[in-house]
Parts: C-alpha cells; sequence; structure tokens
C-alpha cells in the first residue's frame, strides 16, 4: 500500500501521522522488548500487537518517518526504537496536544516558576465527535487518561517540591455528549496555594474546536519529520515534544521535558543549530 501510494502520487518522499482513533489500552509485554520479539510475534497473531503498531512497524521498516496523534501505545517501545535506528526513521512521540493539556502545560510552569502549590486539579471534557465517542469506552479511556495524568506530576517534579506539589489530587474525565459534535469543553477547577498556606482556586472553561487545534499539528509535525529525515536525523526526535502531551525521551532513563517552553526553546534550537546559527539560551553572562 505504502510503496503503491507513493508510485500512483509520484512522490519522492512520504511521512506518516497516525490519526486514527484512540486503541485499548495496553502496557509494554515481552513482545515489545525487542525487534526479534515483536516481528515473532507479528507472525503469531500477538495480541498485544495493536493495529496502530503494525502501520508504524510498516513505515518504519520502510524508513519512513512515523509520529502518533493518539495516545495509545504505537511506536514508543524499544522495538520500534531499535527499527528506526536500524532504518533510519524519524520516530517520536504520541498524542497530540490540543485542548486541556495544552493549558495545563502553560500554566502548570508558570505555577512552579513562583512556586504556587497545588491541592488538587479536576478536568473534565464534553465532546460529541467520533472521539468522544470511542472514548466513552472504559479500556479506550483509561489510554487517554495516562496519557494526560502524567503531564503534570513531570512538570511539577513533587519529588524534589513534596511540600508544594506531593499530595495533589489530579483527576480527569472524559464525556461523550453527542450533541457538542467537534465542539470540546474543556472544565478545570484548580486548587492552588500561596504565602503562609493561603488557598486560592482558578477556574477555567476553554470551548475549542478539536480538529482546528489538531490540523495545525499534523502539518507541522509532517513538515518537521521529513526535515529530520533530510537532515540524516533517526530514532526518537525529543525536539518535537512542543506538539505533543506524551512526548518520547531521546534518552534513556532520562524523562522527557513537558514545559511547554522549555520544548519550544528545544524546538527552535535545534533548527537553528541545523541551520548553522548558535542556539538562544538568554543568558547575559558573557
Amino acid at each position: 500500500d505504502i510503496a503503491t501510494f507513493k508510485k500512483d502520487n509520484g512522490l519522492d518522499r512520504l511521512v506518516m501521522v497516525w490519526c486514527g482513533s484512540t486503541e485499548v489500552y495496553r502496557q509494554q509485554t515481552e513482545v515489545h522488548s525487542s525487534l526479534e520479539k515483536f516481528e515473532k510475534g507479528l507472525d503469531e497473531s500477538d495480541p498485544n500487537i495493536l493495529p496502530s503498531m503494525i502501520y508504524a512497524y510498516c513505515a518504519i521498516k520502510e524508513g519512513i518517518p512515523y509520529c502518533n496523534g493518539a495516545p495509545n501505545l504505537s511506536a514508543d517501545f524499544p522495538a520500534m526504537v531499535e527499527l528506526a535506528r536500524k532504518t533510519g526513521a524519524p520516530i517520536g512521540g504520541k498524542d497530540f496536544k490540543t485542548g486541556q493539556t495544552l493549558m495545563k502545560t502553560i500554566l502548570a510552569p508558570g505555577f512552579k516558576s513562583r512556586l504556587l502549590g497545588m491541592r488538587g486539579w479536576y478536568s473534565t471534557n464534553i465532546l460529541g465527535n467520533r472521539d468522544g465517542e470511542v472514548l466513552d469506552a472504559p479500556e479506550n479511556f483509561k489510554t487517554k487518561e495516562e496519557s494526560k495524568l502524567g503531564v503534570l506530576h513531570k512538570i511539577l517534579e513533587p519529588d524534589l517540591y513534596p511540600s508544594l506539589y506531593g499530595e495533589v489530587d489530579h483527576v480527569v474525565r472524559i464525556n461523550y455528549y453527542p450533541p457538542r459534535g467537534d465542539n470540546k469543553e474543556g472544565w478545570d477547577a484548580i486548587d492552588i496555594f500561596g504565602w503562609m498556606g493561603y488557598p486560592m482556586q482558578i477556574k477555567i472553561d476553554f470551548l475549542c474546536r478539536d480538529s482546528i487545534l489538531a490540523a495545525p499539528i499534523v502539518l507541522d509535525l509532517a513538515l518537521f519529520m521529513d526535515l529530520a529525515a533530510r537532515a540524516g536525523e533517526s530514532g526518537v526526535q525529543e525536539w518535537l515534544s512542543f506538539y505533543l502531551k506524551a512526548p518520547q525521551s531521546a534518552v534513556d532513563g532520562v524523562p522527557a521535558e513537558q514545559d511547554l517552553f522549555i520544548q519550544q526553546t528545544k524546538l527552535k534550537n535545534t533548527l537553528r543549530e541545523w541551520m548553522g546559527e548558535h542556539p538562544v539560551t538568554h543568558s547575559e553572562v558573557g
């Protein structure tokens, strides 16, 4: 299919961006641990290999850059990383950062920079499109929940700031409401505290269009993934974490950055270095 599409459309290069519905929740298992075991699992129709993983395998096998717009396990496991390094294909991260999580990655770094403590963050969404219908199923919602919940923990670093963020109640809900269609609405109730532990609250009601927010991300990722391939880059492209809820770390054992502003700096500096320019550090020393 990939070869036919390329030939029929007279294309020189391809990029694959998964925009399918959220798949059921899967954790990494033995079949995901190495390329040899994954290919054996393909031959044996292992139930832990989901459809998006097969698409990812086919693309990466052909050296085609691959990015996952959904939160399910797809190319973010050792077997795919091994294959990407072998074939020279750029990969990286999953789940487009569009509505409510975009707000979290904008606000949470601000709270942390001013050392405002947090008691809890309650988030609920109502949407009526196909995405909402799929996420109404518990197994599919679990996949999305894992992606959404991980953001605050990584930004706030409760291990470093236990008195401020050590006991945050982070709750995420998604409700399917057909009349809303593609007009997603995200409600957030944030309980913070400041000097002398004084409690405060922030409320957000974000009325947005899911597809309008996601479409530019698809285009940017396609262009930048192609650029990475043309620049001779392969494997995980963490500099594209700016666009994703669950970025993939390029260094084993080091968590991927979730702060939106650091992610943007990383993206811009990567492009600057490829252009032969110096990275911008904003330092006034020297």
